[in-house]
């Protein structure tokens, strides 16, 4: 089974209700395969890692070595300093900009993510957002790699992973869907993984993607209701980011002045 067998390559879906997102998951894995999922606010941008929004390969080692000289004194738990999975993961935990492209387990976490700014207090809407689900053995086998989903720091992404730091390592121009190595909360609670972009193309836009990847579009219409219902279902900022700052941020959106419990 591929993406396409759910509907028509050229048939969009569509998710109205939380309800309605599990139904179409539950029909893409029908055949047991593994879906990875991720949240995009609109439906028009591209699948792409932010270090191919602009920048350039240097501009790429520059971030990574910098960001390696300077965070020991900020982080009392930096990797091996070879370590280049690590590495990628702390900055993209971060913010900084990498050629990893978080996704998720879960439809769910991915959806918050589509609709975080729908929540109460948020700015408001102008266009679809999208869940987009991923079948990453497909891709793997589609790039030339084995049907597994690795870990980030084997052996099998290192190649891909070392370009970010040196012009020693030639770039494939592949893209690789490889498991998060759980060392951080945030990892942990988002269900965190990964695929790693040696090529700057959109996956969106890769030749033969229907095999392997699907948008489940959430109509303008629709988002601030959905935006409720995974409230409603306990997905909330202090949760997503379980770091105090996050749940402050919360708490102040959810309760503004003269909120009172009933």
């Amino acid at each position: 089974m591929t993406l396409t067998t759910v509907a028509s390559e050229s048939e969009p879906l569509y998710a109205t209700s939380v309800g309605e997102l599990v139904e179409i998951v539950i029909g893409m894995s029908a055949a047991g395969h593994i879906l990875w999922y991720r949240g995009h606010r609109m439906t028009s941008w591209d699948v792409l890692p932010s270090i191919h929004r602009g920048y350039s390969p240097l501009d790429e080692k520059n971030f990574t070595n910098r960001f390696r000289s300077r965070a020991a004194i900020r982080y009392s738990t930096t990797p091996g300093y070879d370590a280049s999975a690590g590495w990628l993961s702390l900055m993209q935990h971060y913010g900084l900009p990498t050629r990893l492209l978080d996704w998720t387990r879960s439809p769910l976490i991915a959806a918050y993510f589509a609709l975080e700014q729908d929540m109460p207090g948020g700015a408001p809407r102008e266009g679809d957002a999208a869940v987009w689900a991923l079948q990453p053995f497909q891709l793997n086998v589609h790039e030339g790699f084995p049907p597994v989903t690795p870990a980030i720091d084997a052996h099998m992404c290192k190649e891909m992973l070392l370009p970010a730091f040196t012009d020693n390592s030639k770039e494939n121009h592949k893209i690789l869907a490889a498991m998060a190595s759980e060392t951080d909360m945030r990892m942990f609670v988002q269900q965190g993984c990964f695929t790693v972009h040696s090529s700057p193309e959109a996956l969106n836009r890769k030749p033969g993607n229907s095999a392997f990847l699907r948008a489940i579009v959430i109509k303008e219409r629709d988002a601030q209701r959905m935006a409720r219902e995974i409230d409603a279902c306990g997905f909330k900022q202090g949760d997503m980011f379980p770091d105090l700052g996050n749940l402050a941020a919360e708490l102040k959106r959810s309760h503004p002045p003269g909120w009172s419990a009933a």
